[in-house]
């Protein structure tokens, strides 16, 4: 019997994933060991998307991989520090978008990875920040629509690539059944931009979605798709059914955004979000803000600082970091000095003690802001739902 081992720092819809990939290999025969001193292949999930989890990726590495075992490096780092990969010698190198090479480890397989169902919770309870089990998590799509110069992210999951809507809205459905099941995140890398790649669009799924006796998240979504589906989101998301609504802002300076190749419509959908935040305050609200970018003015961080201020519940606050390979680092933009980077990064954190009801994080997976932000996040759902 084939004794394999799994350990990885990736995000959501990997993890899943993965999950996946282990019930794959167990449905035919191999058996999945806690410890990976006791496996004779050992898979290590690997995330490019901030320095420090690139760090902790090699480090996971390091640590589990043998010269008795047969390594498997899996995830975004492939792809985003290919120059890296080599000196680690894995046995076998998968990158994100091709997961389903994970078949070829088994000869002739009995269950097919096609006819392993995608699953909707991580492999181990260990593996959230807040295990919840009556929030599930639905994958709609990986991959991204947008080409940011300066984001990893894409470097490594690539391309969208949708789920079908009858995939996904099963498994909603038999969610909904369950008595054990309130809430459904629909998650990916880039959900906004579900669809455009089979003929549908992320309001047409969740207006699907919203017809299941079941609560959702709405997570992951670009401005630019919030801008473009406005009309029709803004009846969906006042359905109080959605309990939660992220959108990914950035920043709201329009110079900003035009540098970052993002649409510069983060100050046009301000309106649309007061609104929604004054006809539904008991929604909870989230985004992210990028802060160093170069060139950034004081007065534009100060205005990202008091948008999200004024309109959201919680924000992770990431300071902006170059990757060798992205494609920013060869187009001669001047960056500012790390030191300069910290010292805007601490400003903004100080600023945003202003709100004293706004749930404040580092971004970059800094685990510690993340995990005090849990309870507190939690406490205020119960309020605004109460």
């Amino acid at each position: 019997m084939k004794r394999f081992y799994i350990n990885d720092n990736m995000c959501t819809p990997y993890k899943l994933i993965l999950h996946q990939v282990s019930a794959f290999l167990e449905a035919n025969g191999w058996q999945s060991e806690e410890d990976s001193k006791n496996a004779d292949t050992v898979i290590v999930g690997t995330c490019g998307a901030f320095e420090s989890l690139e760090q902790e990726s090699y480090d996971i590495y390091n640590e589990h991989a043998r010269e008795d075992s047969h390594n498997i490096i899996f995830g975004c780092l492939p792809r985003i520090s290919p120059d890296k990969m080599k000196p680690l010698g894995a046995d076998l190198i998968i990158d994100s978008t091709h997961w389903q090479r994970f078949e070829k480890l088994v000869d002739n397989p009995d269950v097919k990875m096609a006819e392993v169902a995608t699953f909707t919770e991580f492999r181990m309870d260990e593996e959230y920040r807040r295990h919840d089990p009556g929030k599930q998590f639905v994958l709609t799509q990986t991959g991204c629509s947008s080409n940011c110069p300066f984001c990893p992210h894409k470097m490594g999951i690539g391309n969208l690539v949708s789920r079908t809507p009858e995939d996904i809205l099963n498994q909603i459905k038999m969610l909904s059944e369950r008595d054990d099941v309130h809430t459904v995140v629909l998650t990916g890398n880039d959900t906004g931009s579900y669809g455009t790649d089979i003929g549908t669009t992320f309001p047409e799924l969740v207006a699907e979605c919203l017809k299941f006796p079941i609560d959702l998240h709405l997570c992951q979504i670009n401005p630019n798709w919030v801008h473009k589906y406005r009309d029709e989101l803004a009846v969906l998301v006042r359905n109080p059914k959605v309990k939660d609504f992220q959108t990914l802002i950035q920043t709201p300076s329009s110079r900003l955004l035009e540098m970052m190749e993002r649409l510069p419509i983060v100050r046009e959908i301000k309106p649309w979000l007061a609104d929604l935040r004054s006809d539904r305050p008991d929604l909870f609200m989230r985004t992210d803000l990028m802060i160093g970018y170069p060139t950034a003015t004081d007065e534009e961080e100060f205005e990202a600082v008091e948008y999200v201020g004024e309109l959201m519940d919680e924000v992770a606050v990431h300071a902006f970091e170059v990757f060798k390979h992205a494609r920013i680092a060869k187009m001669g933009v001047e960056f500012y000095p790390q030191e300069e980077v910290d010292r805007r990064l601490n400003r903004a954190l100080h600023a945003l003690q202003r709100y004293p009801d706004l749930i404040v994080h580092r971004g970059g997976q800094v685990y510690q802001t993340l995990i005090d932000a849990e309870l507190p996040k939690e406490e205020m759902r119960s309020r605004k739902y109460a």
